[in-house]
């Protein structure tokens, strides 16, 4: 197979691929490459399993951007969960933004 027919192969691939968890959407001409890795997928799914049977989370975030390091795809399924958030590296952080 040559690179002009697997470059075409990936291309028409494209539009079967869901939007989601993995996939950042980088497309440079040669397809979507996908950034996040088969351990880290496997974690978030164990991560998923026990979220169902959890009455508590402690969910830690850093405290330099204390919004933007929430895990995003865990979001709807820590809606309906008690939890605590703790920020880690407070230390580093500007002293206003972690009042």
């Amino acid at each position: 197979m040559s690179w002009r027919e697997f470059e075409q192969k990936l291309v028409g691939m494209k539009g079967l691929l869901k939007k989601g968890l993995g996939e950042m959407g980088f497309d440079a001409g040669r397809g979507v490459i996908n950034w996040f890795p088969g351990h880290m997928a496997a974690v978030s799914r164990a991560i998923r399993n026990q979220l169902k049977v959890a009455d508590l989370v402690i969910e830690v975030r850093d405290a330099r951007i204390p919004l933007s390091s929430a895990n995003a795809d865990l979001q709807p399924q820590l809606s309906g969960k008690r939890r605590v958030i703790a920020l880690n590296k407070k230390d580093l952080a500007n002293q206003i933004s972690c009042l």
